[in-house]
């Protein structure tokens, strides 16, 4: 199968419970927090109502967290709408929602700037890890998004928070 799809809307019965997530998502994320820490693919827990997709802190670098953790949640209103959390360790990094076809909108932003994280510094995903996890994204059937909409998970410091 080429593109993951969604719930049952399709003619094949193949919905996004049945795949093996491990073929499309990208096997390492390099996260850009206090130094360059790399994560590799670990866990991936299909729920009733979401994904949960886990990274390791692969070597295991001591006082960075041991996981980052991707969050899916799905819902459909006329519209494809998956919301997304980014967990780094036991704190909420980024918080956002893509809609069908090509709509990102931010609802949590702790990097530069950010009204709930006032440490004013970065949380980012290096630009290959960035360019893979879109490209991921775009496997969902009717998303059409390119890397530069998600410059509040980019290392530059360019993103005004609303």
């Amino acid at each position: 199968m080429r593109y993951i799809k969604t719930f049952r809307l399709f003619e094949s019965a193949t919905t996004i419970y049945d795949i093996d997530w491990h073929e499309f998502l990208p096997k390492e994320m390099v996260v850009v927090k206090d130094g360059v820490h790399k994560f590799e693919i670990g866990n991936i827990m299909k729920h009733s109502d979401m994904v949960q997709v886990t990274y390791d802190n692969n070597p295991g670098e001591w006082g960075v967290p041991s996981t980052l953790e991707f969050d899916f949640y799905f819902s459909q209103n006329g519209r494809m709408r998956i919301d997304i959390d980014i967990t780094w360790g036991d704190s909420m990094a980024s918080e956002f929602y893509i809609e069908s076809p090509d709509k990102v909108g931010v609802i949590e932003y702790t990097s530069y700037r950010s009204k709930t994280d006032p440490s004013n510094t970065v949380f980012a995903l290096e630009d290959e890890s960035l360019e893979a996890f879109v490209s991921f994204l775009n496997r969902f059937d009717g998303f059409k998004l390119d890397a530069s909409q998600f410059d509040f998970l980019d290392k530059r410091d360019d993103y005004q928070p609303q």
